[in-house]
């Protein structure tokens, strides 16, 4: 049963890991520019596009039920590493004054081999996961060390195809062979925000919740924090470096046959934002 464990964990990995690759705000505006100092500045008129790349390495702590039966989980990034093939991740931001609109994309391929009763098996996973939605200026204050804080609202959609087959000792005919896929819709809200320190430097966070068991039940509820530095090297180009924490617990079925997660993603996270 291990593998039907271990892929169960890395499905979680998938619904969520590429979701909300890097939220925080980190407007490249010199803040002793109106544009930062002032929203009715002129240059806030103008719409400014972002680019950003980011790259998350978490661990995975909690538990996963397959058929009725609950397994816990702790699997650090080094482990999780040896089961990614390929991955890729992007995210977009366009703004204009208080109003702004984002997206993001990532993609993810898992295998895993193992042993179900004693026959060799494997096992693949691919996803996908998108975010869209919109932001709104709550609060700026300040011009020399400006605090900006927004709103967001969006939807989160996550598509995933597992296979494994079955082998027996020879590993020629497989014993069993199947595949499932599943996709699912969810709203989210949440906020984020930059406090500068210097003209250049400033600390960003960012933390939203969805779910709320809309799809089907299926997606009962998923959290996401993060926290992090970022330094402006140039206008068009920012560098940030922190913590991101995601949780989710999702279920469905009763009994034998309840599957579902409720796990804990933590872990180091670094984002590359070009401006333009």
């Amino acid at each position: 049963m291990k593998i039907k464990y271990t892929l169960a964990a890395l499905s979680a990995v998938a619904l969520t890991s590429a979701a909300t690759g890097f939220a925080a705000d980190n407007t490249t505006n010199n803040p002793a520019e109106p544009a930062m100092a002032s929203t009715t500045a002129p240059a806030e008129d103008a719409w400014q596009f972002g680019v950003a790349v980011p790259l998350w390495a978490p661990q995975i702590d909690g538990n996963v039920t397959v058929q009725g039966r609950q397994q816990d989980v702790n699997i650090n990034f080094s482990q999780l590493r040896e089961h990614l093939d390929a991955t890729f991740a992007l995210a977009v931001e366009a703004r204009k004054g208080k109003f702004g609109m984002f997206g993001d994309v990532g993609y993810m391929k898992f295998s895993a081999d193992g042993t179900v009763s004693g026959a060799q098996a494997s096992s693949g996973l691919k996803f996908l996961v998108a975010d869209a939605g919109v932001s709104y200026l709550i609060v700026k204050t300040g011009t020399e060390h400006p605090f900006v804080l927004e709103g967001t609202l969006g939807v989160r959609y996550w598509y995933t195809s597992t296979d494994i087959s079955v082998h027996g000792p020879l590993g020629f005919t497989p014993l069993f062979s199947g595949s499932k896929t599943m996709d699912l819709v969810d709203p989210v809200i949440g906020l984020r925000g930059s406090q500068y320190l210097t003209q250049k430097f400033h600390l960003d966070f960012a933390g939203d919740i969805g779910g709320f068991g809309i799809s089907d039940n299926q997606a009962e509820l998923d959290w996401a924090a993060t926290g992090a530095a970022t330094y402006d090297f140039a206008k068009w180009f920012s560098l940030s470096a922190g913590y991101k924490a995601l949780g989710v617990d999702a279920s469905n079925g009763s009994g034998a046959g309840q599957n579902g997660v409720n796990l804990t993603f933590h872990g180091v996270l670094i984002a590359a934002k070009f401006t333009f």
